[in-house]
């Protein structure tokens, strides 16, 4: 930011107390030069212009507000001297020596006077309870705010500039404070063991005045004309040496300004330089003996002003900035004004980040401005509340951060609503503003847009600043209204939360129906019926009608609303009549197939329309998928007019709309009538059969390559009927087919012969009869016809002709183009075929020997028979068996088992193995054989006997046992019989 450059703040009409005449802050311009001159110069400076208007103004970052109250009584008889502030007060030093305490609004609550001399500095303990002050007549005089004890007296007989008392000068004992001034040296005064005051030396003489010193913690920072040092009294050491610059103005022209930010961060002002000097601890191992345990790191940069006084603000910096020009001075003249010194500028208040960037500006319209120094002003703050307080010989103005209704303030001054509505907003989270209203200043930003003329815009900030008001929605819908805007309002009208009246919505209808039909279609489309009387808005509409029949918006208007209201029929009624897709809609929904019973052509015609745009489409989207004609073409799936919406309804609803009734009304459009149907065949190749001979002369005109699947088909039509249309066009395919169904294969196969030429066709068509009369005819019509002996060749996989048979009754010396190849692959068949025969048969005896295998394998699996009772008897099949017994057991792959002895009856019964103590295998097996050698092997005679499978089942039903069949062998054995020498029991073979 330019230093030239000027910024505005008009002061805010809330604040009271503010000067109205004289302003505060002035406008900041971008002038070659101050416009504030003497009067004698006024008249030669009325020709210079500024550039104010062309400036963008920023908004300050501060608001201000000159003390009036007592203060400006006050100062009218004296003039101040120097400044602090507490949390408590504000105390003010005057050239007089009087310190006045103050409210913050610049009301006198106590006068302080002892000193004879200007007061040089203020110091305010941090409780409040006490002040100090330093003046020009050499004293520090420390006040009891709140008691009445003796102030106390401390007289160093030469000119003070600074007092800082400690921070802890309530609580200690001691009662320490630092001065200094123009001997040059810093005293530290402390009370001694006996009450007695004693001063300790900290910077002797030599390095000139004590100009400024501040305390905070056990650090004390001071300065001289050497320049800042920072004392650490709990080490009681000098840490630091900060030098002044080495370019800048001697120290005595312009006073240093100190300012603790933290306990560790100190700010120096100076002349033209701002340092920021930062303690720091060193690390234990750095730390030498007998030096300081802390270090300073110091940033310096220079400013284009004088720095009269520095705050922290935020993580920045607030500087009280004076300027000054150079006094260039002609010594070889004798003119007075060329000596004399120029009328200084305002003081200006100025925000200052880190990296030297100036992010606001305030130039102050203190009063004498023009007459006074860098030293005669003075910059203090209240950290707490972020109040800062400038004072000058004859004024006092309080500045603090701009709050939110500071900031709306600012925009609506300058018609910036958008942005103060936007604030307001967003701080609607945190509280909000404590003088403006949202709907309030919303209602102020929409009158602004109309006064404006910005309708749109307004109707657009419409829902956001009356969100769910009714009677606010109301009012500006009419407002609206009576400045003939509703167009721009209508797309924002809300239909629920809030809903209006239903007055508001009909107003809306009547206007579009008087000045655009298209917004009165889109709207009553995009608001639900429910909320407007749909009958008043009819009649409307009719009346308008009336007089513009032809006018296809109000026909669609009409349609919408009749759809509303529950009169579907009159709806249909528009809808034909403007062919829209939703015509069939309101039919299926509705169910007015009457309705349109008669209407069928209107349909149809309705249905090739809607074709038509369906093609177009689809043309559309094939030119883009296939942009390059000489690229493989991507297909897309086209639709049929047996797909469009016309046609299904009436082929879906034939109980409704019978087909004799439609196809009555087709007859005189054929095109239509293919279409219905085709579809209608489609759908149901039953349905409609009586007109299965009118559709063989559609399919022939309309869309020949589906005849001949239309005659495979249908099996209702008159053959020698659809022979004489073929014959009539001569369709000699379809012919060939007919001529098939008919019985009639030769003369089918001589016109294939001799019109077609065609030995494929030949070949299929013998095989599809599957006739060998019909082959032998093809045969001896193939023997002068060299392509139709290759053409038989070629497909001997599939004709029932003998090779061999052919080919010697080829004539002889007939020339055949390609017999030899035919011949090749003839024999390349038969060998394939071989091959494919061979292989199969391995695979076969490959597949009998595993399964064989795994047949062998189950039968030879065992069971165990424990749980196993005899089905005959009942009884367990190894209970009460002797140890050295044997009992024969059969078990027949069903599960059922039984004794030997209970199964086997009669004189053919084979002798059990005689029992010796042990049964040898070899007996058991024999056994087994005399059993399956039995002229009657043994069958269950519970599966070959179904009166007795029922008595089984109701027995397991009540004993609850369930048995599942079991494959392979059991083997028979007897708890603790003998056994062969393996330990195996006997063998016997199970029958499914």
């Amino acid at each position: 930011m330019e230093q030239n450059e000027e910024v505005i703040q008009q002061q805010s009409p809330k604040e009271e107390n503010e000067g109205t005449e004289d302003e505060l802050v002035e406008e900041k311009r971008e002038s070659s030069s101050e416009a504030e001159t003497d009067s004698e110069e006024e008249d030669d400076e009325d020709g210079e212009t500024t550039e104010e208007e062309s400036i963008e103004e920023d908004e300050p970052k501060l608001k201000y507000k000159r003390l009036e109250a007592d203060i400006s009584e006050l100062l009218k008889k004296d003039a101040a001297s120097a400044m602090s502030v507490s949390d408590r007060f504000v105390a003010l030093g005057t050239h007089n020596g009087d310190v006045l305490i103050l409210d913050f609004d610049g009301n006198l609550n106590k006068r302080l006077s002892s000193h004879v001399a200007s007061v040089t500095d203020i110091a305010i303990e941090v409780s409040g309870e006490y002040i100090a002050s330093a003046s020009l007549d050499g004293k520090i005089i420390i006040h009891s705010l709140f008691n009445d004890t003796k102030p106390q007296v401390f007289n160093y007989r030469r000119p003070l500039k600074c007092i800082s008392l400690d921070p802890d000068f309530h609580k200690k004992d001691t009662q320490r404070f630092v001065c200094g001034g123009m001997s040059g040296v810093l005293n530290l005064n402390e009370k001694g063991w006996f009450g007695q005051k004693q001063d300790t030396v900290l910077q002797h003489s030599g390095e000139g005045p004590i100009s400024a010193v501040r305390w905070k913690g056990p650090l004390i920072a001071y300065a001289n004309d050497e320049g800042v040092k920072i004392y650490n009294t709990q080490i009681q050491q000098r840490i630091t040496y900060i030098k002044r610059p080495p370019d800048s103005p001697r120290a005595d022209l312009y006073r240093c300004n100190l300012t603790w930010r933290n306990e560790t961060t100190l700010l120096v002002g100076w002349a033209n330089f701002i340092q920021t000097a930062v303690v720091k601890e060193y690390a234990k191992h750095e730390i030498q003996p007998g030096r300081p345990t802390q270090y300073v790191e110091v940033s310096t940069f220079r400013t284009e002003f004088i720095v009269c006084g520095i705050a922290p603000f935020n993580d920045m910096i607030l500087v009280l900035a004076y300027l000054t020009d150079e006094i260039v001075q002609d010594m070889e003249t004798d003119d007075p004004s060329q000596h004399r010194r120029p009328r200084a500028k305002r003081p200006e208040l100025r925000i200052i980040n880190s990296h030297n960037e100036e992010i606001s500006t305030d130039a102050l319209s203190l009063h004498g401005f023009q007459y006074y120094q860098a030293n005669d002003y003075e910059l203090d703050y209240f950290p707490s509340e972020d109040m800062f307080y400038v004072v000058s010989p004859k004024d006092l103005v309080l500045a603090k951060p701009r709050d939110l209704d500071d900031h709306i303030s600012w925009l609506l001054e300058r018609s910036r609503y958008e942005e103060a509505l936007s604030s307001l907003q967003e701080a609607q989270a945190w509280g909000g503003s404590k003088i403006f209203n949202l709907t309030d200043l919303g209602e102020r930003y929409l009158t602004y847009l109309i006064e404006e003329e910005e309708f749109i815009k307004a109707a657009e900030n419409c829902e956001r600043i009356l969100k769910d008001n009714r009677e606010l929605w109301e009012k500006w819908v009419f407002t609206f209204a009576n400045l003939r805007q509703l167009q721009a309002i209508t797309p924002y009208i809300p239909f629920e939360k809030p809903q209006l009246s239903s007055t508001v919505y009909e107003m809306v209808f009547a206007h579009f129906l008087n000045h655009d039909h298209k917004a009165l279609l889109y709207t009553l489309t995009s608001w639900p019926p429910s909320i407007y009387s749909v009958q008043n808005v009819i009649v409307l509409v009719e009346d308008i009608f009336e007089k513009e029949q032809n006018n296809q918006t109000l026909m669609e208007c009409l349609a919408e609303l009749y759809a509303y209201c529950g009169q579907p029929d009159k709806a249909l009624e528009y809808n034909l009549r403007l062919r829209r897709p939703n015509a069939f809609v309101l039919i299926r929904e509705h169910g007015l197939f009457s309705a349109i019973q008669d209407k069928v052509l209107l349909l149809m015609e309705f249905n090739q329309h809607l074709f038509k745009g369906v093609e177009k489409a689809q043309d559309e989207e094939f030119a883009k998928l296939n942009p390059d004609p000489n690229k493989p073409q991507i297909k897309i799936k086209r639709k049929k007019p047996t797909d469009m919406q016309a046609v299904q309804l009436l082929v879906e609803n034939t109980e409704h709309i019978s087909i004799s009734h439609v196809v009555r009304q087709l007859e005189k459009e054929p095109s239509f009538l293919h279409i219905y149907l085709d579809a209608l065949f489609v759908k149901d190749h039953h349905a409609g059969y009586e007109f299965h001979d009118r559709q063989i002369e559609l399919y022939a005109e309309y869309d020949y390559q589906r005849l001949i699947e239309f005659l495979r088909s249908s099996n209702y039509y008159t053959l020698e009927h659809a022979y004489k249309i073929c014959e009539q066009r001569d369709l000699v395919p379809e012919m060939v087919f007919i001529l098939g169904r008919m019985g009639n294969n030769k003369e089918a196969l001589m016109l294939i012969i001799g019109r077609l030429n065609d030995v494929q066709l030949a070949i299929d068509f013998a095989k599809e009869q599957d006739d060998d009369v019909l082959w032998e005819d093809l045969l001896t019509y193939s023997l002068d016809k060299p392509k139709f002996i290759i053409g038989l060749l070629e497909n001997l996989g599939g004709a029932n002709i003998d090779p061999i048979q052919l080919i010697k009754r080829i004539p002889d010396g007939m020339e055949i183009p390609g017999l030899k190849n035919a011949l090749i692959k003839v024999l390349q068949d038969f060998n394939l075929q071989a091959s494919l025969r061979e292989g199969c048969q391995k695979i076969l005896v490959s597949d009998s020997v595993a399964m064989a295998n795994q047949l062998q394998k189950a039968q030879k699996r065992g069971i165990s028979g424990d749980d196993l009772t005899c089905s005959i008897c009942s009884n367990l099949i190894t209970k009460d068996v002797a140890a050295d017994s044997v009992s024969s057991i059969i078990i027949f792959f069903c599960r059922h088992a039984f004794h030997e002895t209970c199964l086997l009856t009669g004189d053919g019964l084979p002798n059990p193995p005689e029992s010796s103590g042990r049964m040898l295998v070899g007996s058991k097996v024999r056994h087994t054989v005399l059993l399956t050698s039995l002229s009657k092997p043994p069958k269950c005679p519970i599966c070959h006997d179904s009166e007795h499978t029922h008595d089984k089942q109701q027995k397991e039903m009540k004993t609850g046992v369930v048995k599942t069949p079991i494959r392979g062998f059991v083997r028979g054995h007897s708890h603790g019989g003998s056994r062969d020498d393996d330990g195996m029991p006997p063998m016997v073979p199970l029958k499914l």
